[in-house]
């Protein structure tokens, strides 16, 4: 099982675009994972607006 962070702004997520960019994803599925919470952190002060989330996520790697 691994941690990760994903970033929570109103009801999206924060995930890759097709470009490359910064997008916006309507479900966690699409969300783009961060391994540290810093780094999570330093995404949506860049990207999202004021208020958003990080939300802790356990994930099975295989």
């Amino acid at each position: 099982m691994t941690t990760v962070y994903v970033v929570k702004t109103g009801m999206q997520f924060l995930c890759c675009a097709e470009d490359g960019d910064i997008g916006m994803a309507p479900e966690i599925e699409g969300a783009k994972s961060f391994f540290s919470y810093e780094e999570a952190e330093k995404a949506a002060s860049e990207h999202a607006d004021p208020g958003f989330e990080i939300v802790t996520v356990s994930v099975t790697v295989h």
